[in-house]
């Protein structure tokens, strides 16, 4: 196993793991496959039960008909079953349609990844496969004679139960799940985490400046192979090893979330090196189809303004949608305002600049995050008032450094208003400071 994966490659390796994870994070099948298998082994060994339990009459865990009685309620549980699950699947894919066409498509990994919606299919799914499994091992007829697994009845009637509860409750979830603010917020949420994971460290004031990328044109041009797609995440582990291997510096070209056509420069490398190992850097970069909230923060934000691009769109009209997904975004801004960005170039432990990955500064988040919602929603009072308040207290725990550009964004604000809202009157409550 071990030299198959060397010659595989320890980034191709990696890559294919965090493809097939991102992969079962959003398949609705995986948990009703897992179920299925298990309610068939589980069947299976009650029923071994039954078999040694058969000696026993009218404990109140036997079921006490006969064959065709059994036979009649495990049917009847099967199909029952089976109808439930069809309608899970059904207000799955309304669900699905309706935040594709109200919000936006890109919201749709957050009912994909919904684990209440998974564990309903899954119950539904198991419980239909354990009624068939026992029905199987039903034997005889009522005249006499024969095998009824007693134990196995009453599981199935005990799980058709659990399934109707849980039906109950799925309803519940699915209607609650659609609306706006649970939508925002589910996509808030994973931005959220993002933000912990790729930003864990405080905010460091005067940490002085960063080293200077490596001068002169670089010895060699690393070009993407094989599908576009969009950069979804760099293995930085393994590109600082092969730097230092070879004595020089690699520096990727696009950022994470921008696209990379086939035959696209991937990777610039300044060594003195003749032989560069193109094929494991191309490992080290992860393309997939899609961008990520999980690697990527910058894609919840994406998700979220496209949600207010279109609750501001003249079709749809609801600013107060908009002003949802502006309490999420000051959230956010604010938490990273008080978290330390990385700098693009990464020192090795001698303090040699070895990789430069480029990726997002505070002011491209900002501008990420208000540019496009100022620009449609400029003539909104209420917006514009919303818009304004989350300046002033994003300012107000901001560091020094990062002053300008809400300060930027304050004054287009100001612009905005002034070009979109006709009446003085207006004007005059839209840019009064927040309270």
């Amino acid at each position: 196993m071990k030299p198959a994966l060397r010659a595989l490659g320890v980034g191709a390796v990696k890559a294919l793991v965090i493809r097939v994870r991102e992969r079962l994070r959003t398949s609705l099948a995986l948990w009703p496959g897992v179920c299925a298998a298990l309610a068939f082994t589980l069947a299976k060994l009650v029923v071994l039960l039954d078999r040694d339990v058969s000696g026993l009459d009218g404990a109140w865990f036997l079921y006490g008909g006969g064959p065709e009685s059994a036979r009649e309620l495990l049917s009847t549980v099967a199909s029952s079953i089976l109808t439930f699950t069809a309608l899970v699947f059904s207000i799955t894919i309304v669900a699905l349609q309706l935040a594709s066409s109200q919000f936006s498509p890109r919201v749709l990994n957050t009912f994909l990844e919904d684990r209440q919606t998974k564990a309903a299919m899954a119950l539904f799914v198991g419980t239909f496969v354990f009624a068939l499994a026992v029905l199987q091992e039903v034997r005889g007829t009522n005249g006499g004679g024969g095998f009824v697994p007693g134990i196995s009845v009453y599981v199935a009637f005990v799980l058709v139960l659990a399934s109707v509860g849980v039906f109950i409750h799925f309803i519940h979830h699915m209607a609650h799940s659609v609306r706006a603010v649970s939508i925002v917020k589910r996509v808030g949420d994973a931005t959220r985490a993002s933000i912990d994971r790729m930003y864990p460290e405080g905010l460091l004031e005067g940490a002085g400046a960063p080293p200077l990328a490596p001068a002169g044109p670089p010895a060699a041009l690393v070009r993407h192979q094989g599908r576009c797609g969009v950069l979804a995440s760099v293995d930085e582990a393994e590109l600082m090893k092969r730097a230092e291997q070879l004595g020089g510096v690699i520096a990727l070209v696009p950022r994470p979330g921008e696209f990379v056509p086939n035959g696209a420069p991937l990777f610039r490398v300044w060594s003195a090196q003749a032989d560069v190992d193109a094929a494991g850097l191309r490992d080290a970069a992860l393309i997939q189809h899609e961008r990520t909230v999980h690697q990527d923060p910058a894609a919840g934000f994406r998700q979220l303004v496209d949600v207010a691009e279109r609750a501001l769109s003249p079709g749809v009209n609801d600013p107060s949608t908009a002003v949802l997904v502006l309490d999420e975004l000051h959230d956010l801004l604010r938490s990273l305002a008080r978290r330390h960005l990385p700098s693009p170039q990464r020192l090795d432990s001698r303090g040699a600049l070895r990789l430069v990955l480029p990726a997002p500064g505070w002011e491209d988040y900002v501008h990420l995050a208000l540019d496009e919602i100022r620009r449609y929603g400029g003539g909104s009072l209420q917006v514009a008032r919303r818009l304004r308040a989350l300046l002033d207290d994003v300012a107000s725990v901001a560091g020094p450094s990062r002053l300008a550009a809400l300060d930027e964004q304050r004054r287009l604000l100001d612009e905005a208003t002034r070009r979109e809202m006709p009446s003085r009157a207006e004007r005059s409550i839209a840019l009064r400071p927040s309270a």
